[in-house]
């Protein structure tokens, strides 16, 4: 017997969210082979996503899904501790979508420097702080702890002494959806 896994509504999010980053338009049957999904939870989530700038979609009959419409605001106006939960949804959807590390083996660093190559390597934790300069220490933890949870491949590698992760783990970037949703966009000749 299999046991099923509990996510929390913020890792049930943030995997939503993986789902439509990288297309154009996520079918409904998609998303609910991940987990299942009744329409008012999906609609609520989604809301979240909007709500903290992520992304915004509508529904398309026509391709039985979702169609990434844009990229919204960030909802300020809202009531202060939902504020802090859409921001950390915020800070993990984009650690996401824009988390990158152009750090090498700890080997070629010292083969650059014999070489008179001294170069910046930006690790995935230099790349956190840039992104989110100010935050602490412990909040980078969590925030990769929780990337950890979700099945992403984020360690501090003790060789190297630099933080690193799996690149293949994560997402592509945004794809954009077209103006138009017709036939031909729904039989992939766009």
């Amino acid at each position: 017997m299999s046991e099923e896994v509990k996510l929390s509504k913020l890792e049930r999010q943030l995997k939503l969210y993986e789902i439509l980053l990288p297309y154009a338009i996520a079918e409904v049957s998609a998303i609910c082979q991940v987990f299942p999904y009744n329409t008012r939870l999906l609609q609520r989530d989604l809301a979240d996503l909007r709500d903290a700038g992520l992304v915004a979609v509508k529904y398309s009959r026509k391709g039985k899904g979702y169609v990434k419409t844009g990229i919204p605001d960030f909802k300020e106006d809202t009531p202060p501790r939902r504020k802090i939960y859409l921001k950390k949804l915020n800070r993990l959807g984009r650690l996401l979508s824009e988390l990158s590390n152009g750090d090498v083996p700890l080997y070629q660093k010292k083969e650059n420097q014999e070489d008179g190559e001294s170069q910046e390597y930006v690790t995935a934790k230099d790349c956190y702080n840039e992104l989110f300069p100010g935050l602490s220490e412990r909040t980078r933890q969590r925030d990769f702890e929780i990337l950890r949870k979700l099945g992403h491949q984020i360690f501090y590698d003790s060789v190297d002494h630099c933080f690193s992760y799996n690149e293949r783990d994560f997402c592509l970037g945004w794809v954009d959806a077209p103006k138009k949703i017709d036939n031909n966009y729904l039989d992939g000749v766009w």
